[in-house]
């Protein structure tokens, strides 16, 4: 192992003490723990626009006959599945 040194807020500090004591684990353990718990989740992709294919499928277009307002799920399910 590597050690390394990090520095945390009081509450914080005192929040990971506490739960440590009432594990009866180091709060150096929970910190591997936490760390590798969080290094192992990819991180998310930022979500933009194009991910929302579906803004503005709700418009009556002229060039499609069905009203929106009554055929909303399907005009929504076809620009969902582009």
């Amino acid at each position: 192992m590597v050690r390394t040194q990090i520095q945390l807020n009081e509450t914080t500090h005192r929040l990971l003490k506490n739960r440590a004591h009432s594990e009866n684990r180091s709060m150096s353990a929970l910190v591997r723990d936490a760390v590798n718990q969080y290094l192992q989740n990819p991180p998310r992709r930022k979500l933009t626009l194009k991910d929302f294919k579906f803004i503005g499928s709700g418009r009556s277009s002229p060039d499609d006959p069905r009203s929106a307002s009554i055929h909303h799920d399907d005009i929504f399910a076809e620009a969902a599945l582009e």
